[in-house]
């Protein structure tokens, strides 16, 4: 079992890059590995709702959603913490426009869409850099995403939850599967944080 902080992992992505590899490789491995599984999980086609930061956590997100549309998916998508994206978040973001049963909705609609209900619910918000207290903005969305219906997936890591401390925000993300990508971090191994992970999935995503 592969167990990284934070700091290790951005040690072993650019150890991996360094390699061959490349940065929007690794995010396009991590989106495609989380999105098989959440589709052997969910057979049938339903409604997805990406919720994304600004950061690459955000981009996984957006590579499981054009995966999903694919598959015959529905996806409502939505930046909680701005709208200037990282390069490869933005370069994804650019790959899901015009696709079919694609919406891109604003962060003051996301109470109401989540009244209709969503199949899936994906938490791209923050990655495993987060530690403290969550800006009231993603702390409010945080509360309307744990109150909602459906299978709630966090990538990499809750949002509100320090991966290397275990120490998270009242208000974080509540998730039922979360995709540890490459290894897992000290969070998701100890008590206090599998309360926000749930099950907790470990994807190669070619990172050693």
């Amino acid at each position: 079992m592969k167990i990284y902080t934070s700091q290790q992992m951005r040690q072993r992505e650019q150890a991996a890059v360094d390699k061959g590899a490349t940065f929007e490789g690794l995010m396009e491995n991590a989106g495609q590995a989380a999105a098989a599984d959440l589709l052997r999980r969910l057979p049938e086609a339903g409604r997805a709702l990406v919720v994304c930061g600004k950061g690459n956590n955000g981009g996984d997100g957006l590579v499981i959603a054009r995966v999903l549309q694919a598959a015959g998916w529905c996806a409502d998508i939505v930046f909680v913490a701005g709208s200037a994206l990282s390069e490869l978040a933005e370069l994804n973001r650019r790959r899901l426009q015009g696709l079919a049963n694609i919406e891109f909705i604003a962060a003051d609609e996301l109470e109401g869409r989540l009244k209709s209900g969503y199949t899936l619910i994906i938490d791209g918000i923050f990655g495993t850099g987060f530690a403290g207290a969550l800006p009231a903005n993603i702390a409010a969305a945080c509360r309307l995403l744990n109150r909602s219906d459906g299978l709630k997936a966090a990538l990499d890591i809750p949002t509100g939850l320090s991966c290397d401390s275990s120490e998270a925000d009242a208000d974080t993300f509540r998730a039922d599967i979360t995709y540890a990508f490459a290894a897992y971090k000290p969070a998701h191994l100890t008590e206090a944080g599998r309360a926000y992970c749930g099950e907790t999935v470990c994807l190669d995503i070619g990172i050693d």
